[in-house]
């Protein structure tokens, strides 16, 4: 039932999506629907945490290993590589819709999960700096990686005749590494304009 509601809220976004529809889409009646589903809100919620959870369990352990910043800028790309692999248009679809509406199911989530994430990033960026980094140049730096990492999945659809032109493939190790070495540069260039203050 996650995966058919995930479907529809992909094709509709949450406010277009009705529970008739999802429980069609699920081969299920509308009552059984229901009966494990509260409501349209309970069931997004739900959905968004089967896709999240994982993912946010996923990046703590790809983070805090990592013996150096390069490799968790890389752990994580891997993973949501390995995420869009799986889930591609569809969860392309949810994040956008989801995002276009202002996140608002998504952002309790982040809430509760971005403070730990913080925390395990901001231990690898001062590891990388040598020197202690304030809480909120961390959140900067955190955004900008995330961001230049998960943007690339997002976007992709409109690359794809500049990736087809020239073969890139987005699993290509090569490529991986530049996205990662990217991330580094804007990385470098923050903690630089961060010493000259």
């Amino acid at each position: 039932m996650l995966e058919a509601a995930e479907q529809v809220f992909a094709d509709r976004g949450f406010e277009g999506a009705n529970m008739r529809e999802i429980a069609a889409t699920a081969g299920v009646n509308k009552f059984m629907l229901y009966y494990h589903f509260e409501d349209k809100q309970t069931l997004f919620e739900q959905v968004l945490n089967a896709i999240l959870t994982p993912v946010f369990r996923k990046l703590s352990a790809a983070i805090e290993p990592a013996p150096d910043l390069e490799t968790a800028i890389s752990n994580v790309y891997q993973i949501y590589a390995d995420l869009f692999a799986a889930r591609g248009g569809r969860l392309r679809s949810f994040m956008a819709r989801e995002i276009a509406a202002g996140a608002p199911r998504a952002k309790l989530l982040f809430k509760i999960k971005a403070p730990e994430l913080a925390a395990l990033w901001g231990v690898k960026l001062s590891e990388y700096a040598g020197q202690e980094i304030p809480p909120k140049q961390i959140a900067q730096l955190v955004m900008s990686i995330m961001t230049n990492i998960v943007s690339t999945f997002l976007m992709s659809p409109l690359f794809e005749p500049i990736f087809n032109q020239f073969e890139i493939d987005m699993a290509d190790p090569e490529f991986k590494q530049h996205v990662v070495q990217y991330a580094l540069g804007g990385v470098d260039k923050c903690l630089a304009d961060l010493r000259t203050k």
